[in-house]
């Protein structure tokens, strides 16, 4: 499986048999050179920076709520969660999906504004790849994501939703997050490509230049 970045929460998912977007972001908060053309579209919730479908290329398949599904082999599970510690009143609600793809299970966090309860986290289940919003405004708090990164351990985790040039100022940058798990910041790379047989013996945290652009 080969993942990019096209900036904010929005990832490309290309596996041998399809390929899948999750939260697609609009042209002012994204780097995008190519889509491709997916056959499946995941929406966490209905803002504007994760729900940008216009460009897409083709008919994909869009699941934006809670369900379960099947798209190409891929299994997608959307869990039900909030946008904010509110209970939704705040910025309403958020999906977050569980995606099982070639043997490897990954899960994007979305705009979760909130911790996981511990029946949430035994429904994400045991997890390879962790897509975690890390900029501490309108979603988890840093602290937060460090404890459901330590809660699910998974070998990959890929900060999103972090201060870029392309996103609000007022967001962390990705170093604060870096500093709280106490690692360096990696160089960062152009893809991930993994497999089954390639996932670390620790987590890792991977940072990516967006949209397969590194520098």
């Amino acid at each position: 499986m080969e993942i990019v970045w096209s900036g904010h929460s929005c990832f490309t998912l290309r596996g041998k048999a399809t390929t899948l977007v999750v939260d697609p972001c609009p042209p002012a908060a994204s780097c995008i050179t190519r889509w491709g053309r997916p056959q499946t579209v995941l929406v966490s919730h209905g803002h504007e920076g994760h729900s940008y479908t216009e460009e897409l290329p083709g008919e994909p398949h869009v699941f934006c709520g809670p369900g379960e599904y099947e798209v190409g082999g891929a299994f997608i599970t959307g869990l039900g969660t909030f946008h904010d510690a509110e209970q939704g009143a705040v910025r309403g609600r958020n999906t977050v999906f569980v995606i099982e793809l070639e043997g490897l299970r990954l899960c994007h966090l979305g705009d979760l504004g909130h911790s996981l309860s511990a029946p949430a986290l035994r429904e994400v289940g045991n997890v390879d790849i962790l897509f975690v919003p890390v900029g501490n405004i309108t979603t988890l708090r840093v602290a937060e994501a460090l404890s459901i990164v330590r809660s699910l351990q998974p070998r990959y985790v890929l900060p999103m939703h972090y201060r870029t040039e392309t996103t609000r100022p007022d967001l962390e940058p990705v170093e604060t997050f870096l500093t709280a798990m106490t690692v360096q910041a990696p160089e960062p790379r152009p893809k991930l490509s993994v497999t089954t047989t390639s996932l670390p013996p620790a987590t890792q945290v991977v940072i990516l230049a967006c949209d397969g652009r590194a520098g």
